[in-house]
């Protein structure tokens, strides 16, 4: 199912969006469009989850490609 929100724990949020980035298969190169609905599958609030899986080092974004790391 959809979360309702992001755990607010940081060990908790990170094992959200480990989940979520299974969906993503690594070293494949997304663009934004694809990511967003992806994600949106999850959480509507998708700029929020991308944000943070770059910032937990789950993906990386070159221009407007995403790539799954980890």
């Amino acid at each position: 199912g959809k979360l309702k929100s992001i755990p607010s724990q940081r060990k908790k949020e990170r094992i959200c969006l480990e989940e979520i980035a299974k969906v993503f298969e690594l070293e494949v190169v997304y663009d934004e469009k694809e990511v967003n609905a992806k994600i949106e599958e999850f959480f509507d609030d998708y700029c929020t989850i991308r944000r943070d899986m770059i910032s937990e080092g789950i993906m990386v974004r070159e221009g407007t490609n995403y790539v799954r790391k980890k």
